[in-house]
């Protein structure tokens, strides 16, 4: 039973140690890092572990492979969105929690709420109004309501146009929203506060109504909850 452990422990080290090497410079664009014998020798670990080994770096679009008398495994051209989503994969290996990811959805939250209040349609609206109500309705309870939360925020977010902005604060929101119960109990936020759904109303309906100047004091109210309103709201 311990076989796939040990392999999966070798497998991760040979991968860490071609993306640092990637990383740093060590093997360019294009460079052959060999035929999958070579790894094995070079590594010393079997064949299934390099077949494993090249599976991985391939998914992340670090390496390529070329069949042929030259061919072998190489250094593959990553594009901009590869760097990105390797970056975002990489959390996965990292110590961190869904209150780190709130922190950073914070700091993003002023570029997608002004692209929100600029780009809204009627559509979009209409969504954020059901979301609102959906909102008030389980703002109660501090697991339906912190979902009717992210619900709400995911649909905001959904309205930018800027795909980049759109796919990191959508990717740090799926993270807070699997790991909701480990959140709710570190972030210690009351999820029936009064304030803090005043200013998700507020929010609203500054995006609605287009106002950029409410939108945008609405988040800087909304960034404070995680701080200020801990102490200050007892109602």
């Amino acid at each position: 039973m311990s076989t796939p452990t040990v392999r999966r422990s070798a497998v991760e080290s040979v991968v860490a140690d071609i993306e640092q090497s990637i990383a740093e410079g060590a093997l360019a664009v294009g460079s052959r890092l060999g035929t999958r014998t070579d790894l094995a020798e070079r590594y010393g670990v079997a064949p299934t572990t390099v077949a494993e080994v090249v599976r991985v770096l391939d998914a992340k679009g670090l390496v390529t492979t070329k069949t042929g008398p030259q061919g072998g495994i190489f250094v593959a051209h990553r594009s901009a969105h590869a760097v990105i989503g390797n970056g975002l994969l990489s959390l996965q290996s990292v110590e961190t929690s869904a209150l780190d990811c709130v922190r950073v959805i914070d700091a993003l939250d002023p570029a997608i709420v002004a692209a929100a209040t600029e780009f809204r349609s009627e559509a979009d609206i209409d969504d954020l109004e059901r979301l609102l109500d959906e909102l008030r309705t389980n703002w109660a309870d501090r697991i339906d309501g912190l979902r009717s939360n992210w619900r709400l925020h995911r649909r905001i977010a959904e309205i930018a146009p800027n795909p980049m902005l759109k796919v990191v604060y959508l990717n740090l929101l799926a993270y807070v929203e699997a790991n909701e119960e480990p959140y709710a109990r570190d972030a210690g936020i009351p999820p029936n506060s009064v304030v803090r759904l005043e200013i998700h109303e507020e929010l609203v309906a500054a995006i609605i109504a287009g106002d950029a100047e409410a939108a945008a004091r609405a988040v800087r109210r909304h960034q404070t909850v995680y701080d200020d309103y801990l102490v200050v709201d007892g109602r």
